[in-house]
């Protein structure tokens, strides 16, 4: 029998009851070619195989320990790993960053540049449609609607935070970048809860259809507390999948504070990885520091994470009306259209629009060059901090892409 890494299948596999079953990801060698479960162990009755993916050589369903035993024995079969539960982790912060100064004096708005959000959905807010609808795709692995929504809201609020161009508030509480498109993934529930299986789903779903959609970045405000190296990951592997592939996968660092593990996928070393930092509500950058609830310790592998921070404390973006985040806090509401909110997943949404500015400035840049310019002109804190000369600085640095690759 295979090592085992995990002391969730550890433990399950003490399990000896048939009716009783763990949901999983089973990842097969590259050279399976296995198109089901049956073809690598004897399926009991009880067992449910959910999905087959096929691009990342991967089955997913809830299996009883007997048979997670035959399929840990089978030479196919590379590593198991539980199908684990994933949580969801702009006025004065597009200010901070610089990105109004980009928008009105540099003229990079994102436009042209799609940004997947995998998230709890998509609500048609008034800043994401008119005067042109930007919203040019949506996919739900929930509930299977076809039709934008977001029952819980935490999705339209990261949109806004990349995304939204302020048609509602005068254009005052706008995204960093207001003509970006956008493309709503739901993988997460009205809870802002969901299976691993689903995110990584949504992850295939945006690769398969980044030409078509114009798919640049994919954005995940959401992560989970990793239980094993990121080599054996199935989310981050499949963030490695969407990186190799052009995109650029932002992540978010995770919410556990100063003593907590980077989340999965943002310990993952080779994506972008984003913490949150709190400007005071100010402009000056003088008096900001790295939010309290953000994470930074070092990752289970030993990386040093996040490799940026961008304010996310306090970030008033759109709202999904009758969403349980717009219910559960009306303290929180401003006005008929906006929440205010904090957390890194805004920190990751804010992160994704300086992203689409970079594209839009500078096409041909690759995720690793779009990292490493980050990296290259931040301004080093604890942890590390994109000031307002970040984004003045895009244009100019942009520009020189041939001398700079």
């Amino acid at each position: 029998m295979k090592s085992l890494t995990d002391p969730i299948i550890s433990s399950f596999l003490k399990n000896n009851d048939h009716n009783v079953q763990l949901p999983v990801v089973i990842v097969l060698h590259d050279s399976c070619g296995a198109d089901h479960i049956s073809q690598l162990c004897t399926v009991q009755d009880s067992d449910q195989p959910t999905h087959h993916l096929r691009e990342v050589k991967q089955f997913t369903g809830r299996f009883c320990a007997g048979t997670i035993r035959q399929l840990l024995e089978h030479p196919d079969v590379k590593h198991i790993h539980p199908d684990y539960q994933v949580r969801a982790n702009l006025n004065v912060a597009t200010t901070t960053i610089g990105a109004k100064q980009a928008n009105q004096n540099l003229g990079l708005t994102g436009k042209g540049i799609t940004v997947s959000v995998i998230d709890t959905g998509i609500y048609p807010h008034y800043d994401l449609i008119y005067p042109t609808n930007r919203i040019v795709g949506f996919r739900d692995f929930v509930n299977g609607q076809t039709v934008p929504y977001d029952d819980n809201g935490h999705g339209t609020h990261v949109a806004g935070a990349i995304a939204g161009n302020g048609a509602a508030s005068s254009q005052y509480y706008s995204g960093v970048a207001p003509e970006a498109n956008i493309v709503g993934v739901k993988v997460l529930d009205n809870q802002g809860n969901g299976l691993l299986s689903n995110v990584i789903a949504g992850i295939n779903w945006s690769i398969e259809n980044r030409l078509r959609l114009g798919i640049r970045i994919i954005n995940l405000s959401l992560g989970a507390t990793p239980t094993t190296s990121y080599t054996q990951d199935p989310l981050a592997l499949a963030c490695e999948r969407a990186w190799r592939a052009g995109i650029v996968v932002v992540a978010a660092a995770g919410n556990s504070g100063p003593s907590g593990t980077i989340d999965t996928p943002g310990y993952d070393p080779i994506i972008l990885t984003v913490g949150a930092a709190n400007d005071r509500n100010t402009i000056g950058l003088q008096d900001d520091v790295p939010a309290d609830y953000t994470s930074t310790k070092p990752t289970v592998d030993g990386f040093i994470k996040p490799d940026i921070a961008v304010p996310g404390t306090d970030i008033t973006s759109l709202l999904s009306p009758n969403s349980l985040l717009a219910n559960q806090h009306p303290e929180s509401r401003v006005g008929p259209h906006y929440l205010t909110l904090s957390g890194t997943s805004m920190a990751t949404g804010i992160a994704s629009g300086i992203v689409a500015l970079m594209l839009q400035a500078s096409p041909p840049y690759t995720p690793d060059i779009v990292k490493v310019r980050l990296m290259e002109s931040s301004k080093f804190l604890t942890p590390p901090f994109v000031g307002y000369s970040l984004v003045t600085s895009l244009f100019n640095m942009t520009r020189n892409y041939n001398s700079l690759s």
